[in-house]
């Protein structure tokens, strides 16, 4: 598998993780607003029953409740005419005006229903009947006509008034005992139907749940594969990278070893110095692609305050002096590989020009080579105790091929070149930002 295959392949995994996500998303939604509209539904449906419900139980309720208050105002008639009592006077009115009340409700709450109307309007004529021959009754008692008053209650209208009452009053009651059922009935229904509900939706949230489960166990899979993957093309990325910076290194010493039999062969001291600045570089370079293979600093990073200390090391120890003193003053700073061989071109010169003019052999010298920030930009400097530079030295008046490959390289890292006399010696610096 090449390495586009590969990464189309975790990509297209993605992907469909995350379209299986986005329809079990759009699933439970769907699944959750049907589930809570039938809900909805089913209780407005059970509200509505028993409502009717209370409304039949409400309306038996005011039919048993006119008929005894019609049976009170019946039998308080009868005390009053018997006893003359005010206290059952005041139970007739009483009584009659409770009949009248519940009359009332009765018709509010049957207003809906035409034949419980027709019913109650029969009832009406019944009732006023028999409230009229009590009236009379006790009006003949409040006159002292006692007689006349029972001869009233004799005539048996008031009675039979009483009697199609309570027929009628059964028949009301029947009727909302038939609806009572029925709407009993529909009540049990709703109730079987929202527990049928409340089930089905405990069961499709536990599929959902489960569904859930299993599709994050395969995206977790999915994941650790996609994750494997990755790990290896990473880990073949840093083997190809470190094998490509080994042959680079190889390829650059065997230049190196042309070089220096070139130079040997060389009798020119001209010529020869060339070969040998030529040789340096070379070797620079091939440390950069040495400790890119070799060190642990990440793909695309090298380590620059480690590589700085090293290769000034180096470029003394092949000198073979021992007078020489090196003083190192780095720090850890990761840059990115495409500053890589332009410092090390940098930092060749710079050493070099310092072993050849500030180290005399006379007497022991030294060298300082720092790297560090300053401010926002990183500076990486080179100084020796020697005599120093000539007064009004100029890198661009100077014909050093040296000079000006160290301008030219400082530009290519978008920064500066700068030159510094101490009291003793000079100092050479190049100021430049992290990244180009």
């Amino acid at each position: 598998m090449d390495e586009a295959t590969a990464a189309n392949k975790p990509s297209s995994s993605r992907q469909a993780a995350r379209e299986r996500a986005f329809r079990l998303l759009a699933v439970t939604v769907t699944a959750l607003f049907l589930a809570f509209a039938a809900l909805g539904g089913a209780f407005f449906w059970y509200d509505r029953a028993t409502g009717l419900l209370t409304h039949a139980h409400q309306v038996r309720a005011e039919i048993e409740g006119l008929r005894q208050s019609l049976t009170e105002a019946e039998s308080a008639q009868r005390a009053y005419v018997l006893t003359g009592r005010a206290r059952f006077s005041d139970q007739v009115a009483t009584a009659s005006a409770d009949a009248r009340r519940r009359y009332g409700l009765l018709q509010t709450l049957t207003a809906d229903n035409p034949q419980q109307q027709a019913r109650l309007s029969r009832l009406r004529a019944l009732m006023d009947t028999r409230l009229s021959v009590i009236d009379q009754t006790m009006a003949a008692r409040r006159a002292g006509a006692s007689v006349a008053a029972i001869r009233i209650i004799l005539k048996g209208e008031g009675i039979a008034a009483m009697d199609g009452v309570h027929r009628i009053a059964a028949e009301l009651e029947t009727e909302e005992k038939r609806l009572e059922a029925a709407r009993i009935r529909q009540v049990n229904v709703v109730r079987r139907v929202i527990v049928a509900s409340l089930l089905i939706f405990a069961a499709l949230l536990a599929l959902l749940f489960f569904k859930a489960l299993r599709d994050i166990s395969l995206d977790r899979e999915a994941e650790a594969d996609i994750s494997e993957q990755l790990r290896r093309l990473l880990a073949d990325r840093d083997l190809l990278l470190a094998e490509v910076n080994h042959r680079v290194k190889n390829s650059l010493q065997q230049i190196a070893s042309v070089v220096r039999l070139q130079a040997r062969a060389v009798e020119q001291p001209e010529a020869r110095e060339a070969l040998d600045k030529t040789l340096d570089r070379i070797i620079a370079v091939g440390r950069v692609h040495e400790q890119l293979y070799t060190a642990s600093d990440g793909v695309g990073a090298f380590d620059a305050g480690r590589y700085a200390e090293g290769l000034a090391r180096d470029l003394i120890d092949s000198l073979g002096r021992e007078d020489i003193e090196l003083l190192t003053q780095v720090e850890p700073v990761m840059l990115d590989v495409r500053h890589a061989v332009p410092l090390a071109l940098i930092l060749n010169e710079l050493i070099t020009n310092a072993l050849k003019y500030g180290c005399p052999a006379d007497r022991r010298s030294r060298i300082t080579v720092a790297l560090g920030t300053e401010g926002e930009l990183l500076r990486l400097s080179v100084a020796d105790d020697g005599d120093g530079l000539p007064n009004a030295f100029s890198p661009a008046a100077s014909k050093s091929l040296g000079m000006r490959a160290i301008e030219a390289l400082a530009r290519q890292l978008g920064g500066s070149f700068e030159i510094e006399q101490p009291k003793a010696g000079a100092r050479f610096a190049v100021v430049f930002p992290r990244s180009v």
